[in-house]
């Protein structure tokens, strides 16, 4: 009895063995293609986490300036919807993880996600891993690589988090329970994107489908964290449970293992679909097309019918976002409520505009940023299409390489004109239902998106030119969007000096309706766009396809 019990043990482990076979070359060759993304996030989070530290020290030095902000931001739904309940105010470090806690929790969460997929079916689309199943590679080796990067990729930011904290009073439970926020997010984060590789046919279909669960939660969480009567919200999803642990607080790490099992189970699912499907098969797959078509005569027809869905995608998270925004901007003028000094300074930085004015400037520039990285995401579906050998046949037609890179950019700079159209007029209908009026958010709105245009095209030239110089420079367009968004909207984080914010173009953006409209720098920005633009087209034409 033993012996056969032993036996069946050993075959177990060898077929264990044999589906998980040479995982350890996956894991260094995924590393390898995350030497450069990865140390950027990474240092990306640090640098956020730094630089918020740095300000919340400076701001709110004494018990009273710590109370008031308790009273004042921390109270207001705006606030708490978007960074959750501030309960508690002491040390700095709580302060701290208050201010950025909850929301790059998410992002980690979005990222690791991202970097799953990557590292999965990506590689499946472009049909590399079917090239690494064709030598003695387990089957169930892939996915497991991918889990063990992204997962190395969590628990390094996870760890800079929490040790960041630790000069800033957090004890060593407080640094674990922020550890623990992070890290847990990221795996359960890991896990739903493993069964989204898994069930989906593109890596877009998958990273649209793991990235909208990861913020439909922390979407649920600042719904429980605005409205009492809608708490349980809050144990619904995994961004909740890191809220539930409470750093600083209780220090409860038992909802994380909620987000640990999330994981486990979507490691478990994904392995064993991943044993019986066949490669490039998934449950939910884009939408055939006809074989022929005669509406498609013209690049310019091709182009926009390859772009749309990526754009309605896009324009999507971009509405919802900012509906959800307007809805809140009523209720920040309570900031100012009970606070007189913090009312003075307001009104000698806006003079006759209102703090609800302000705050709709802000978030639309952010959501033009936002606009502005739909740039980057079309120079990588560029880039898939020029690896696949689509853009070559393509260009095997009477279709000039200038034109072919000139149809691309004006839909570059259409699509970002209605993204920044879309979240405009999210706003405006989300602040119209909650009561704070329709015909001068209208305005505002209107103004203030207008001028964010010209930002938003130069970096999605930037982007484009970028392509344009190499395919694999696309991706770096990410990192230009993040510096945009750092040393622009971001920059007065981080007390930098003038000539780096400058580097942003949304820097230069007039402060309309706050400030008088000036209409030299939205020229300047035009022209700076215009240059990216003419010199993508100059080295398209003449740099090697494919």
């Amino acid at each position: 009895m033993t012996a056969g019990t032993a036996g069946v043990a050993g075959v177990r482990a060898s077929v264990v063995s044999h589906q998980l076979a040479h995982v350890g070359v996956l894991v260094r060759l995924g590393l390898r293609r995350e030497r450069i993304l990865a140390p950027i996030t990474v240092v990306l989070f640090v640098l956020i986490n730094v630089s918020t530290a740095q300000a919340i020290s400076g701001m709110y030095e004494t018990p009273q300036q710590r109370l008031s902000l308790q009273a004042g931001p921390g109270a207001n739904p705006a606030f708490r919807f978007l960074l959750g309940e501030l309960t508690h105010v002491e040390p700095t470090a709580a302060l701290v993880s208050w201010r950025a806690g909850l929301f790059l929790i998410a992002a980690l969460g979005v990222c690791a996600a991202m970097m799953t997929v990557r590292q999965t079916r990506k590689e499946e689309e472009l049909g590399r891993t079917e090239l690494v199943r064709a030598a003695a590679v387990g089957p169930l080796a892939p996915a497991a690589a991918a889990a063990a990067v992204a997962t190395l990729f969590v628990g390094i930011v996870s760890v800079a988090m929490a040790v960041i904290l630790l000069p800033l009073g957090a004890d060593a439970g407080d640094a674990v329970a922020v550890f623990a926020q992070y890290a847990s997010t990221g795996l359960a984060a890991i896990g739903v994107a493993l069964v989204a590789a898994q069930i989906a046919t593109t890596s877009h279909i998958a990273n649209l489908t793991a990235s909208s669960v990861v913020l439909l939660g922390y979407l649920l969480r600042g719904a429980a964290d605005t409205t009492d009567d809608w708490a349980w919200l809050r144990w619904t999803n995994p961004i909740g449970w890191a809220e539930q642990i409470d750093p600083f607080g209780n220090n409860d790490l038992l909802p994380a293992v909620l987000s640990v099992a999330v994981f486990v189970g979507g490691t478990a699912i994904a392995g064993r679909v991943a044993v019986h499907r066949d490669l490039g098969a998934g449950l939910i797959a884009q939408r055939r097309g006809p074989a022929a078509s005669s509406r498609l005569p013209r690049v310019e027809s091709l182009a926009v019918r390859l772009s749309r869905s990526l754009l309605l995608a896009w324009a999507a998270g971009i509405f919802v976002y900012a509906l959800i925004i307007g809805f809140m901007q009523p209720s920040v003028a309570d900031l100012a409520q009970g606070n007189e000094q913090f009312d003075q300074v307001m009104r000698a930085a806006l003079g006759d505009a209102t703090l609800s004015t302000l705050f709709g400037m802000t978030m639309l520039g952010f959501l033009a940023v936002a606009a502005s990285a739909w740039g980057v995401n079309l120079a990588e579906r560029l880039r898939a299409e020029e690896s696949a050998g689509r853009a070559e046949v393509v260009l095997t037609t009477p279709t000039a390489r200038g034109r072919y890179y000139l149809t691309y950019t004006v839909i570059g700079a259409v699509g970002g004109v209605t993204l920044v159209i879309v979240a405009a007029a999210g706003m405006v209908l989300g602040s119209g239902i909650a009561g704070g009026g329709w015909s001068r958010a209208a305005t505002n709105a209107a103004q203030t998106g207008a001028v964010q245009v010209p930002a938003m095209l130069v970096v999605v030239a930037i982007a484009l030119a970028l392509y344009a110089i190499r395919p694999s420079l696309a991706h770096v367009g990410w990192v230009v969007v993040v510096g945009a968004l750092l040393l622009g909207p971001l920059s007065g984080m981080f007390d930098l000096p003038q000539w780096a914010a400058d580097l942003s173009p949304f820097t230069h953006t007039p402060l309309v309706p706050v400030d008088p409209m000036r209409a030299t720098p939205i020229v300047v920005l035009i022209g700076v766009a215009a240059l990216f633009v003419t010199t993508g087209w100059a080295i398209f034409r003449r740099r090697q396809i494919g």
